[in-house]
């Protein structure tokens, strides 16, 4: 066995080991003395007189290390910040605090033990040799945790012929051992008593002891696995198996109980049958067994408390799962309600495309003669008045009342006071500003020529309704060819299409929703582009539904245009409604997420994230920027179109 003067030369080339003993006043001498007794040949004891010179010396002493500070409670109002000041210099954060105490009652060790930093507390007076004897197992418990590898270390496991640290009680001794060997000491202290015990080897499945059947024999199990079942409504629920230990039975005899489990082996079994007389006549005859078979019990016990704690965390853990598993569930199940819905609008959209086309298609061609008979009426009517004797005046009147663009209401009272002012007759003055005539001097010669202004009447009322008629015929026709545009089937991407054409027939299909918002057009010069005119025209039809949606009557919407470089478009739909909420914003082209009222709603468009997918399948970007009183769509296509030519899913 190495001495001191060993070990010292053995880790003369390692950092010295200190411990450091803090008390005010001359007992600090005697504490010193009798903790550097148990500290021989191991470290070196330092007395301090307060922590605030404890921490001067570790300052003085930079290669130090630390594993043990014995701080005195005598004189000191409270120990934890004297603990913190301590934890104030990093080489003693590690070191193990004993404090050294004559009171009976600590109420200001609160946070020194939440940190974990107290290793043990010792009540003056301590008996002759304690306070030696436990500085140096803290000494010892911390080199091994710290310096597994240190000579020093190594020394220590044989300085004195017994295993490091090794408890000198005889319970606490046999907790030291493992399982295997506590079985094996334990049965050959029973051997020794009752002689040797027959060996059982039992195959795999074998039922060792059967749940709810009266307890009267422990099971040694010397090799093999066995684990412990208990039968539930639910069928036989397996609790135990890397937790059974190796005495199977003891609970339940001890308790005079029925057995709760039913300990079946899992694979071969070797075990040693012991019936309850046995196993108390050899505990009567050797009273250490008790601490054998007490040591194996705890190690069981603390298998299986450890199992349930872990077992408590895994069922914490997959309870958890569980519940966002169901959390998840339940948002899938609203998506696919939410999706059923997009399916049936979008069902409708297909069905309402198809009726556009039809009625785009019936319509054409009334339309188209309409137009015709309009314009032969006109020519018709030149024809029949050239014979006319005052053909000239009625073709001159047909053609200014044909021809005139709408007048406001303001204009009209206004020629209509001039008329009267002029002739003094308010009757006849509203009959010519309905006829469209507007000079005084030629509504004094009507007054005095009343053929004339019978004729004048009826021509203006011709031209007039040739006017209507054209201007409906138009109107028709703008409206057949925005659903034909709107209606056309995807197909291959369209060259040449005019931008601001496309908008405007958007416009015009939702002219009955924009008649209560003011509209401002800001169109800059664009090139033409290669698109999918029908689905730019569910594009705009939704964005504009959104801005109208966001909007009180009297609101405005602006359509911006330009182009940002030669080879792209941009369109900017502008709204100065209530603004998007800054927490929802980045969803808002998430499918089917919508901020109205919880409730699926789609216009023409259905939705944003169909928007998105829209610009994306031309090879465009849409972005969303909102605050209260202005949110703006921007969208930027390329001039070229689509990617490829390939028919994609919108």
């Amino acid at each position: 066995m190495a001495g001191a003067s060993g070990v010292a030369d053995l880790c003369s080339d390692r950092p010295p080991l200190v411990v450091l003993v803090i008390a005010p006043g001359p007992g600090i001498e005697p504490l010193r003395a009798e903790v550097a007794a148990g500290l021989a040949g191991l470290a070196t004891v330092v007395g301090a007189a307060d922590p605030a010179q404890a921490g001067a010396l570790i300052a003085a002493h930079p290669d130090w290390v630390v594993p043990l500070v014995l701080l005195s409670s005598e004189g000191l109002d409270a120990v934890d910040p004297q603990v913190a000041g301590l934890d104030a210099w990093p080489v003693l954060t590690e070191a193990r605090l004993l404090l050294l105490t004559e009171r009976p009652v600590h109420a200001d060790l609160a946070a020194t033990v939440d940190r974990g930093r107290l290793a043990a507390l010792i009540a003056r007076p301590w008996a002759p040799g304690a306070l030696a004897s436990q500085a140096r197992a803290q000494a010892v418990r911390w080199l091994r945790a710290k310096r597994p590898l240190d000579p020093r270390t190594r020394w220590l496991v044989a300085a004195d012929g017994r295993p490091l640290a090794q408890p000198e009680s005889v319970l606490l001794g046999r907790l030291e051992l493992d399982t295997q060997a506590l079985t094996v000491e334990l049965l050959a202290g029973i051997e020794r008593v009752l002689g040797p015990r027959p060996r059982l080897r039992l195959p795999a499945g074998t039922r060792l002891l059967h749940e709810g059947v009266d307890v009267d024999t422990v099971l040694l199990v010397l090799r093999g696995r066995v684990a412990l079942d208990h039968a539930t409504p639910a069928g036989e629920l397996r609790l135990h198996h890397d937790s059974t230990g190796s005495v199977v039975g003891l609970l339940s005899l001890a308790q005079q109980r029925r057995a709760f489990f039913t300990a079946r082996a899992t694979t071969e079994v070797e075990v040693v049958h012991l019936a309850f007389e046995e196993l108390d006549r050899a505990l009567a005859a050797d009273a250490s067994l008790g601490a054998g078979l007490a040591a194996l019990s705890i190690r069981a016990l603390a298998e299986r408390l450890r199992r349930a704690d872990q077992l408590q965390v895994e069922k914490t853990g997959l309870n958890r799962a569980l519940e966002e598993e169901r959390r998840r569930l339940a948002a899938a199940l609203h998506q696919l309600e939410q999706a059923k819905l997009e399916l049936v609008e979008q069902a409708r959209f297909a069905t309402l495309g198809e009726l556009a086309a039809g009625v785009a298609h019936e319509l054409n061609n009334p339309v188209a003669a309409m137009m015709r008979a309009t314009s032969y009426i006109g020519e018709d009517l030149e024809h029949l008045l050239a014979d006319h004797p005052r053909g000239a005046l009625a073709l001159e009147v047909l053609a200014r009342e044909r021809d005139r663009a709408p007048r406001g209401t303001a204009a009209e009272r206004a020629t209509r006071r001039a008329l009267e002012a002029a002739l003094g007759d308010p009757a006849l003055a509203q009959r010519l500003a309905v006829a469209g005539v507007e000079d005084p001097r030629e509504a004094r010669a009507l007054a005095r020529d009343p053929v004339g202004l019978a004729l004048v009447e009826t021509a203006a009322g011709v031209g007039a309704a040739l006017r209507n008629l054209e201007v409906a015929s138009r109107r028709i026709c703008e409206l057949v060819e925005g659903l034909r545009a709107y209606a056309r089937p995807k197909g291959a991407p369209v060259a040449g299409v005019d931008l601001h054409q496309g908008l405007e027939d958007t416009l015009r299909l939702m002219a009955h929703r924009l008649r209560q918002v003011q509209l401002e057009r800001h169109y800059g010069p664009v090139p033409r582009i290669r698109c999918h005119p029908g689905e730019l025209g569910q594009l705009w039809t939704n964005l504009l539904a959104n801005a109208l949606d966001a909007l009180a009557p009297g609101g405005r919407i602006a359509l911006v245009t330009d182009a940002p470089d030669a080879d792209h478009v941009r369109v900017r739909i502008r709204d100065d409604g209530r603004g998007i909420d800054p927490a929802i914003l980045p969803r808002v082209f998430e499918p089917r997420f919508t901020t109205k009222q919880g409730t699926v709603r789609y216009g023409l468009g259905l939705g944003l994230a169909i928007a998105r997918r829209i610009v994306a399948a031309h090879g465009g970007t849409i972005d969303l920027t909102s605050r209260p009183g202005e949110t703006e769509v921007c969208v930027v296509l390329p001039v070229t179109g689509p990617p490829n030519d390939e028919e994609g899913e919108t």
